[in-house]
């Protein structure tokens, strides 16, 4: 029978998942990554593992939104409170945006067969949570960046498809030809801060 932990126990291992779990990802993909892996660098059984998270792919999702939240808060300071223009602010958030997939190479190693296996095991209700929280949190900042002049209006729902593209971008830097990715993607944030950036 799992142990029973603490609920300051439960934070500090919970937390030290999630690091194992991005760490190994990073690693070694995510078709290899092993509850069993995870769980020894935590330092508990796997049986404990699973009153952490139900499942396999609750642990992957818990994973890819711990990586979400530490890089969009950084990412949207940088067009709230960074220097320079809109569009130069719009620029450098493009550009960070895929400077982090990059730095992350767990975020960028799925391919669309393996992202829609894990879709497919995970309760629709987690699902839609995962969902919701992006659409409010994006939704809040780029209404906000509107409001501020930082961002042409009516543009809301082409910004959402925004970060899945950029995903897609980086999934498949591979198939660019050689030399040429890195060009493309500067030339792919000075045309979306152009089109998309204020006149602030």
């Amino acid at each position: 029978m799992p142990k029973a932990f603490s609920d300051t126990e439960r934070e500090r291992i919970k937390a030290k998942l999630i690091k194992a779990g991005q760490s190994l990802i990073n690693r070694m993909g995510l078709r290899h990554l092993c509850v069993d892996d995870a769980a020894h660098a935590a330092g508990i059984s796997k049986g404990s593992f699973y009153s952490f998270f139900p499942s396999r792919e609750e642990f992957i999702l818990s994973v890819f939104e711990a990586w979400e939240a530490e890089y969009r808060g950084a990412l949207i300071k940088e067009i709230s409170e960074s220097k320079g223009t809109a569009r130069e602010r719009v620029q450098r958030f493009f550009l960070g945006a895929f400077a982090i997939l990059e730095k992350e190479p767990g975020l960028t190693q799925m391919n669309s067969r393996e992202i829609q296996a894990i879709i497919e095991r995970l309760p629709p209700e987690r699902l839609k949570t995962h969902q919701d929280t992006d659409n409010r949190v994006l939704g809040e900042a780029f209404g906000r960046w509107i409001s501020e002049g930082l961002l042409v209006p009516d543009l809301s729902e082409a910004m959402r498809g925004l970060v899945p593209m950029l995903f897609s971008i980086v999934i498949h830097r591979d198939d660019f030809p050689p030399g040429t990715y890195q060009p493309a993607v500067k030339l792919i944030c000075e045309a979306l801060a152009m089109r998309i950036g204020g006149r602030r």
